[in-house]
């Protein structure tokens, strides 16, 4: 009985001093936050009468504001940077006066709602892409009905990627989109007016046939409508790419491996522009995998620009 009088008397002392250092804790945390709280306070008053004596308070703001409207220019001032360094390392290259080599991410048919997740994986291996982009989407995002795929266009130039040109339908056909060279020129302006309109100016100088170059040929349109095609491309100011490697998540890739072995397999030039999906559900996955691949075999990853030498012109 004397034993157990014992425990509870000891029990009893540690609740009361558990209890104790926990007022002490909560107090001295609340005389924290009431010191916070008056400083912010204080600074508030002062920041009102500050502004409120201060005659050019307006012009102060405004030209804060300004600053803020001007981000995206300071953006593809820094992108021509990277441009210029871009085509003075391609020189280098091709007279065999390094050892890098480069490589530039391209991601067809966006956007998508799944183009956030690749933009993730990009800024965290700060790596810059090139999207090639159309409007087959619309409004609705094919991978999430209830989210305006053309509100992603401004993310483009907010992360500093290269957004291009992919027409605007996509629509793959001998009477589609390549039948007449008005057809194909007013996909292009179409694409290009949506461009603008979403990102507050941005004109596209890049743009890559859907399908690749030689589709025009593969619906049997022929040798000479191709050339006509691009010559309409050439008239609105674009260079067209096409692609040296790829996974291959544009057909029917059933597995991470296939894709892996397709991509790793494709990997031989000094130069490359790679194809990639970014609705692809496979490659994303992939893209931490791929980048280190490149870039353990001394790739530069950059984004393409219309001065380079896989850009056609």
């Amino acid at each position: 009985m004397k034993k157990f009088r014992i425990i509870i008397t000891i029990i009893l002392f540690l609740l009361t001093l558990g209890l104790g250092y926990g007022v002490y804790y909560l107090g001295k945390t609340n005389i924290k936050l009431d010191k916070e709280y008056n400083k912010l306070n204080s600074d508030l008053i002062n920041l009102n009468n500050e502004i409120k004596n201060n005659d050019n308070s307006s012009s102060i703001i405004k030209e804060n504001i300004d600053k803020l409207n001007n981000i995206e220019n300071i953006i593809i001032e820094k992108q021509n940077t990277v441009y210029k360094l871009g085509a003075e390392l391609e020189k280098k290259i091709k007279a065999g006066n390094t050892n890098y080599k480069i490589a530039y991410l391209t991601f067809d048919d966006g956007p998508y709602y799944n183009t956030f997740k690749v933009f993730e994986v990009l800024k965290k291996y700060d790596v810059k892409a090139t999207f090639f982009t159309t409007n087959t989407n619309s409004t609705k995002c094919w991978d999430k009905k209830d989210y305006n795929c053309q509100e992603i266009y401004p993310y483009y130039i907010k992360y500093g990627h290269t957004l291009a040109n992919h027409t605007y339908t996509h629509k793959l056909s001998s009477n589609a989109i390549y039948k007449t060279e008005t057809r194909f020129k007013s996909e292009l302006t179409q694409q290009a007016d949506l461009i603008k309109s979403k990102t507050n100016g941005y004109v596209p100088n890049i743009m890559r046939f859907p399908g690749g170059s030689n589709q025009p040929k593969d619906y049997s349109l022929g040798e000479s409508n191709i050339t006509k095609l691009k010559n309409v491309a050439y008239s609105l100011g674009y260079g067209w790419v096409d692609w040296t490697a790829q996974d291959g998540d544009g057909g029917n890739l059933n597995s991470k491996e296939t894709a892996r072995n397709n991509f790793k397999g494709s990997i031989n030039e000094n130069i490359e522009v790679v194809l990639f999906h970014d609705y692809s559900n496979i490659t994303t996955p992939l893209l931490p995998e791929f980048i280190k691949y490149l870039e353990d075999r001394n790739y530069i990853l950059l984004p393409l620009f219309y001065e380079s030498v896989m850009v056609n012109k």
